[in-house]
């Protein structure tokens, strides 16, 4: 089941960096070795990268998390790759270790500790960086209708790619700037920005180019759109278009937006899904795409058998906005954890 979150403290906490995506679910501590009040985490860094040995500071943060917010904060330089970080043993409380190196930044488990279980060690580890590409691919891209304003005939869309790199480096680009992976616009775009507190994004020549770190494994790359359509005719013809060679394709759109989603090219109809309980249409592409290739679908009747629409209705347009942003950080975080397979990092 995929998610389209109505909950906008989880949006507010991934803004605010409290919550980042790419942190695992919390573990908990180990038994202690000795007796003590306090508690104590221990972060070990180690390479992954072949035949590279850790060089230069490498910052080590430590995040107490409460119920809804950061608590506590603890900052070192890890030398020969160990820092140690004194912190509560209060059960109600989560640590999460963040490592920087080479300027891409790395999550540890998070952990629990209690006055029984008051130590722990967690590794992290880090990669060397590369601005020659790797072979890349993209597992698959899902582009999610999350938001349709009648009013002002606009749809917003979230996009996620799941990009791999096979390689033992972080792709990082080449220059300040340099673009890691370039998604072409959906037509009609008007606006288009990237999720997450990692990185950069800029609108190229008919491209988001987006400047993140691409991981080792699998990294979820979440961008947003917001896109027109003529109310005249009463349809927008969705193209989505592959970076890169891609094993999957797949819209998704709420039934309640649309009277028909229709395959044109490369795409056929799949059974429907749920979002956050309401009913979903599917389509598919009709199989893996190279660079270039992609798929076309059409959503029609966008103006619906009622005029009844959270997003338009009471509070006007400035209102829809600020609810459709916050919906797209908690539809992105929530699709990031659905979908994530095993070694998928987010930026």
């Amino acid at each position: 089941m995929r998610s389209l979150p109505a909950r906008v403290a989880l949006a507010g906490a991934l803004a605010s960096g409290v919550l980042a995506a790419g942190v695992p679910p919390a573990l908990q501590a180990q038994s202690p070795e000795i007796d003590g009040g306090g508690g104590r985490v221990v972060v070990l860094v180690v390479s992954g990268t072949a035949g590279a040995d850790l060089t230069g500071a490498v910052e080590v943060e430590h995040n107490t998390l409460g119920e809804a917010a950061s608590v506590g904060l603890g900052r070192a330089t890890a030398a020969g790759g160990r820092a140690e970080f004194s912190v509560p043993t209060d059960p109600m409380l989560t640590h999460v270790p963040r490592v920087k190196y080479r300027g891409v930044q790395y999550f540890g488990e998070p952990v629990l500790l209690s006055p029984e279980l008051p130590h722990a060690e967690v590794s992290v580890r880090v990669y060397e960086t590369a601005s020659e590409p790797p072979p890349l691919s993209v597992r698959e891209t899902a582009v999610t209708v999350i938001a349709l304003d009648r009013a002002a005939a606009q749809l917003t869309l979230v996009r996620e790619d799941l990009v791999e790199n096979p390689s033992d480096r972080v792709y990082v680009g080449s220059g300040p700037a340099g673009a890691t992976l370039r998604l072409p616009l959906p037509e009609r775009t008007l606006d288009a920005s990237g999720l997450g507190e990692e990185g950069s994004y800029r609108l190229g020549a008919g491209t988001l180019d987006a400047s993140v770190p691409l991981r080792p494994g699998v990294t979820s790359v979440v961008t947003t759109y917001t896109v027109g359509y003529d109310p005249g005719r009463d349809d927008y013809r969705l193209r989505v278009t592959a970076p890169l060679p891609t094993g999957r394709v797949e819209v998704l759109v709420p039934e309640r937006f649309v009277e028909e989603l229709a395959p044109l090219t490369g795409a056929r109809i799949a059974p429907g899904t749920q979002l956050e309980g309401e009913p979903a249409l599917v389509a598919t592409g009709e199989g893996a795409a190279r660079a270039g290739e992609g798929m076309l679908v059409e959503l029609r009747g966008l103006a619906g058998s009622t005029a009844s629409n959270p997003l338009t209705e009471g509070r006007g347009p400035a209102w829809a906005s600020a609810l459709a942003l916050a919906l797209l950080a908690a539809a992105a975080w929530l699709l990031s954890r659905a979908r994530r397979r095993p070694g998928a990092q987010a930026p």
